[in-house]
């Protein structure tokens, strides 16, 4: 699978399909997971759009430094911005992503908005004022040693609020969220001033809606870009 090797030094794997000439989708995985969780969508989304799908730092074949502060979410967008660059796919771009590659698709929609076509944020949501709480004392985790997986996790920890950026964010976003998805749910309506944006929940799905019901996800995004396109009305709350 192919990589590239970004000015910062950081390498980085990424999945590409679909026709060289349509507009750019591009996706980020989940914590602690890769590229690869796209693949139920990676045919269907490659028919349209030319598919970019990419390993974030410190995860699956991308570069994975040891200093566990060279992780931020600024740090992880600059990377996708560099890939992006590299392939010649950063103007008018859809980015999406989800849970922390959702984080990391809104930090990067935040820095580069004139740039971004579109945006799908699934199963994510702002920060919020007060930080995340911190690991309790003495809790262990499977991936506790991995550098790559606690840079990731200070990235969260540490990443900025972007609850008041996104008022000013002119652009079209589509919000996936689960109706059982207790991680995300309460901190949902964070999003709501995000001045352009249409918010599906899939009836029956956790944390995770694009692995439980991916034919379902797929079609909600295809519906939302087909809109965006033909310049429809966005404000379609749904449970599907």
């Amino acid at each position: 699978m192919p990589h590239v090797e970004l000015p910062t030094g950081i390498r980085i794997r990424y999945d590409e399909r679909g026709p060289r000439d349509a507009r750019p989708l591009v996706l980020a995985h989940g914590f602690g997971v890769g590229l690869e969780m796209w693949y139920p969508q990676m045919h269907v989304l490659a028919q349209d759009y030319r598919f970019i799908a990419w390993d974030a730092r410190g995860h699956g074949g991308s570069s994975a430094p040891g200093i566990v502060e060279d992780y931020t979410m600024p740090a992880l967008a600059a990377d996708l911005r560099g890939l992006l660059e590299a392939l010649d796919a950063a103007d008018g771009a859809i980015i999406g992503g989800m849970s922390f590659g959702g984080q990391i698709a809104l930090q990067y929609t935040v820095d580069h908005a004139a740039d971004v076509h579109a945006l799908v944020l699934s199963d994510s949501t702002t920060r919020g004022a007060q930080p995340p709480p911190t690991p309790r004392t003495g809790e262990v985790w499977d991936w506790a040693g991995d550098p790559g997986l606690e840079g990731c996790r200070h990235a969260m920890q540490t990443r900025p609020d972007l609850t008041e950026a996104i008022k000013d964010l002119q652009v079209p976003t589509l919000v996936i969220v689960g109706t059982l998805d207790e991680m995300i749910l309460p901190g949902l309506r964070r999003l709501d001033g995000l001045p352009r944006s249409r918010t599906v929940r899939l009836d029956g799905c956790y944390h995770g809606t694009s692995s439980q019901r991916p034919r379902d996800w797929n079609q909600q995004v295809l519906r939302f870009l087909r809109d965006v396109e033909a310049g429809a009305p966005l404000g379609e709350d749904e449970i599907v």
